[in-house]
């Protein structure tokens, strides 16, 4: 049992390493490794920043889009949530007339 468990194993591992030279393998990976390099290059030429300073340039970007949505969410709670307005007090109703007295029932035997 355990050696067809190890053979099964061996003809799993064959077949992912096939797949995964089909589909490109490390060719693949580095093409788009050096296009992402080229790329982030280019950028840096046109702005002038660094990937450094563009991830900061982001994040406080980020910050303060968070910032103005929490305080749109906090405005938008206390528009919704307002105090329950001070109600007079209820008045009581008329006093009914008592109802007439029911009849006792007829016991049947």
């Amino acid at each position: 049992m355990l050696v067809t468990t190890f053979i099964i194993s061996i003809v799993a591992l064959i077949i992912s390493l096939l797949a995964y030279q089909r589909t490109g393998g490390a060719k693949e990976m580095k093409k788009t490794v050096d296009s992402l390099s080229s790329t982030m290059e280019s950028l840096k030429e046109r702005t002038g920043d660094s990937l450094k300073e563009q991830v900061d340039k982001l994040t406080s970007v980020t910050e303060s889009l968070r910032e103005r949505t929490a305080d749109a969410i906090d405005r938008l709670e206390k528009a919704v949530r307002k105090e329950p307005e001070q109600k007079p007090p209820l008045k009581k109703p008329p006093d009914e007339k008592p109802s007439r007295p029911r009849k006792p029932e007829a016991k049947t035997e």
